[in-house]
């Protein structure tokens, strides 16, 4: 203490107390005041966009070895997923947009061109889920399969079926599947019809509407419960079998049902848009619970 603050002392003249400038901030008031909290891991599966963009990179690296070779090109693809739980298909199937049939297939045919990969016209896409183990394929990777049909491996012969009626009234007695001379059959009611998108459709397996000639007001009572637009049996040349595809018109978003009873009496709801439901020989399919087919194999 020097001597002025002495006198100051001794007179009673003391300095006020000095109060903490409010604003300034020691280093421990600022980690009190604003904790640094560290951001959460965001866990669980990719996006679905994410993941649709894995499985097109893998399609499109398996098939490489076509590249600027259109004459060789494959004909069909295949792709297996193999799921481990249910959490796992839901989320491919919104990869694959099973919602929207045709719809991965076309982003597909766009991104095999952008790497000079040209398929034929009527290829055709399939995909199936997995629960234990992948099946057979050409290329595997990871939980994805991969089989390839290419025009150099021999052709089988062709897989002929017959579609009848035991409830409700076709137009021809019986139908011939041939897969040689076509790979898909529609169903519904009528000859032809027109689309949501304005495409004419033309049914290959006709369910009499009631103002077609020949029409039997006993024998086909229940054809109204068919769509016009109903369904489609399709050959898969990848498993070289007859699959039931569903549309819009057949499925119970559009009002409609669709089921396959097998000779077994188990029944199959044919529920979801762009599902393949395998059939085999005596499979009954039920539409709009009303008309029932019966497919075989010849």
């Amino acid at each position: 203490m020097n001597l002025l603050e002495k006198v100051k002392n001794l007179f009673g003249f003391t300095p006020a107390e000095q109060e903490p400038n409010p604003s300034i901030i020691t280093p421990n008031e600022r980690s009190e005041s604003a904790p640094v909290t560290s951001k959460s891991t965001q866990t669980g599966p990719p996006p679905a966009a994410t993941l649709r963009e894995q499985v097109m990179r893998f399609i499109i690296g398996k098939l490489r070895a076509y590249q600027n070779e259109p004459d060789t090109a494959p004909i069909g693809l295949r792709l297996s997923v193999l799921c481990t739980n249910p959490e796992d298909e839901d989320l491919y199937r919104v990869v694959l947009w099973t919602n929207q049939p045709g719809k991965f297939q076309a982003e597909l045919a766009r991104q095999l061109a952008d790497n000079y990969i040209t398929l034929p016209k009527n290829w055709q896409f399939e995909y199936a889920f997995f629960n234990d183990t992948l099946p057979d394929t050409t290329y595997r990777e990871g939980n994805l399969g991969l089989f390839v049909v290419d025009k150099s491996k021999p052709d089988s012969s062709p897989l002929l079926a017959r579609v009848i009626a035991l409830v409700g009234q076709l137009e021809q007695d019986e139908y011939i599947l041939d897969s040689a001379k076509n790979t898909t059959f529609c169903i519904g009611r009528g000859r032809t019809t027109q689309t949501a998108s304005g495409r004419v459709r033309t049914n290959d397996i006709v369910i009499l509407n009631d103002d077609d000639p020949g029409f039997d007001p006993q024998k086909g009572s229940g054809n109204g419960a068919v769509s016009r637009a109903h369904a489609a049996i399709r050959y898969d040349l990848v498993q070289n079998r007859y699959a039931l595809l569903v549309d819009p018109g057949g499925l119970p978003a559009g009002g409609n049902k669709t089921k396959i009873i097998h000779p077994n009496d188990s029944r199959e709801r044919a529920d979801i848009a762009g599902m393949s439901y395998p059939l085999q020989s005596g499979d009954q399919i039920e539409l709009g619970g009303e008309v029932m087919l019966l497919f075989e194999l010849l």
